[in-house]
């Protein structure tokens, strides 16, 4: 079994090849140390934004997903996404509402 184990993580979005500036990529790094595993959450320039450890494998590769899921969810780009959502179904059911012109 490899030692190291390294997953690159690309945020995903309708439209992200024109705006690749604006999205994050991160890595998520599991490697053990003696009788347990470090994880890691980094962007790719190597800057660390979470880290971890537990004593298996598949625990640290749980909490390590979970770390960053919960980072995911959290992103300011996801609350801008979801405000223009917001906005855009008001928008929808307003238009919806309007008595036909006669």
């Amino acid at each position: 079994m490899d030692a190291d184990v390294h997953t690159t993580v690309e945020i995903i979005c309708s439209g992200a090849d024109e705006m690749s500036d604006r999205f994050p990529i991160f890595d998520v790094i599991l490697e053990q140390r003696r009788r347990s595993w470090v994880w890691s959450v980094r962007t790719t320039g190597g800057t660390l934004v979470m880290t971890g450890s537990r004593s298996s494998r598949s625990d640290a590769r749980y909490e390590a997903d979970r770390a960053l899921f919960l980072m995911l969810l959290n992103a300011p780009y996801h609350s801008r996404l979801s405000a223009r959502m917001i906005h855009a179904n008001q928008q929808a059911r307003a238009r919806r509402s309007l008595p036909p012109k006669l």
